[in-house]
């Protein structure tokens, strides 16, 4: 149990990598950036903070709207916390790395249709270890669950949501809406749940939760299995003595 616990971890902060390196990478593009890092990225132009400090601020915001919401604090959403300050961390730091940026749009917009499947692939590798949401992601389902809306319906609304208030917020103070919005944005809303679709049916090794809940209901099985045969046992040994008598 233990050892899946730490696998299922370990995949999570693989999944964590790949999913801000591409996020970084898109923001290079110059075109807009993946929906939900809209509203960081607008901060980052707004203030003097990072990215990716901004993106911890935004995730740190949407992991206290849930418990707000929700009014209840579980064991699995400690799980969150570590993530709201890792994920800006590791986008720093690849923000950092990518120094270069695109000459033109078509550049901006090649870059970004690369790093869609490297946001999904990252993305699908922390679905499949299932070991904790991205506080935005939770935040939807919260916000989903209280209004009566199935998950696909209520992340579509709540990333609606960010990038208008995104685009909002850039044309009030920068005078344009598409700084942190642009055809880069619409590129991976379109592209990013078929990609995912697409790796989950390429690479089901990242389903760890998954196998992890099979081995345990096998060992279930095999444990019940088990008891059976020892009463099998018991009940023969019985019988035997009462014939003997």
């Amino acid at each position: 149990m233990k050892n899946d616990f730490v696998k299922r971890m370990l995949y999570h902060f693989l999944g964590l990598l790949l999913m801000t390196f591409g996020i970084a990478l898109s923001s290079k593009g110059g075109v807009g950036v993946a929906s939900v890092s809209t509203i960081a990225f607008a901060g980052s132009r707004l203030t003097p903070l990072t990215f990716g400090t901004c993106s911890s601020l935004f995730h740190g915001f949407c992991f206290i709207s849930q418990i707000v919401i929700t009014r209840r604090f579980t064991a699995r959403s400690l799980l969150q916390i570590p993530m709201v300050y890792l994920f800006g961390f590791f986008l720093d730091i690849f923000n950092n790395l990518l120094t270069f940026a695109a000459a033109n749009v078509i550049v901006g917009c090649l870059l970004v249709a690369a790093a869609t499947p490297v946001i999904s692939l990252g993305l699908r590798v922390i679905l499949g270890a299932d070991f904790a949401m991205a506080p935005p992601d939770a935040l939807a389902r919260t916000i989903g669950d209280k209004a009566g809306w199935p998950m696909a319906k209520a992340k579509f609304i709540f990333d609606v949501a960010v990038v208008s208030a995104s685009a909002a917020l850039t044309w009030v103070f920068l005078g344009s809406p598409f700084v942190a919005v642009g055809f880069g944005t619409v590129i991976t809303m379109l592209m990013t749940g078929p990609m995912i679709g697409f790796f989950v049916k390429l690479f089901p090794f990242f389903d760890v939760a998954k196998k992890a809940g099979a081995d345990e209901a096998a060992a279930d099985d095999d444990a019940s299995d088990d008891a059976a045969s020892n009463e099998a046992v018991i009940d023969e040994a019985a019988a035997d003595e009462a014939d003997a008598d």
